[in-house]
């Protein structure tokens, strides 16, 4: 019985240390620049799927460059963080962007369902790429583009 215990004890103290050190992490050394990477790639999501009620398709091409170029932002930003926790940051940004090319060639069918299955692949890549980060520096859906100055994040100006 001590023994099971005391397996218990350690197994809970590891993943507490385990947590602590993710957590650590996952606090970026340039937690400004994230914020504005995330919130410039989020602008340039919502406008892809703005473009969806109007059938504005062949604008999404234009989109995803834009993407493309932004995710540069993010690398900077990550840039002076741990080689293992770029290398998260890489991963999801990289299925962010597959996704976002996806919506460029998809655009093209003018195939109402699969643009809009495509455009939501890049929202859910965004939404994993957003969980590696503490939540103050995530953007918030429905605030993108206002604030000081209105428009759209620095860095898309």
């Amino acid at each position: 019985m001590k023994t099971t215990y005391r397996f218990f004890a350690a197994l809970v103290a590891a993943l507490t240390m385990a947590t602590a050190q993710s957590a650590a992490a996952a606090a970026p050394k340039s937690p400004d620049a994230v914020k504005n990477a995330l919130r410039v790639l989020a602008y340039v999501q919502a406008d892809m799927a703005s473009k969806l009620p109007t059938h504005a398709y062949a604008r999404l091409p234009h989109e995803s460059q834009e993407f493309q170029e932004a995710s540069g932002a993010m690398r900077d930003a990550v840039a002076g963080d741990p080689p293992e926790f770029r290398a998260q940051v890489e991963a999801a940004l990289n299925k962010a962007l597959a996704a976002s090319k996806g919506v460029a060639e998809i655009s093209k069918s003018n195939d109402e369902a699969k643009i809009t299955g495509s455009v939501a692949a890049v929202d859910a890549a965004l939404k994993t790429l957003n969980a590696l980060f503490p939540q103050e520096l995530r953007p918030v859906p429905g605030q993108l583009g206002r604030g000081p100055g209105g428009g759209p994040p620095p860095g898309l100006r």
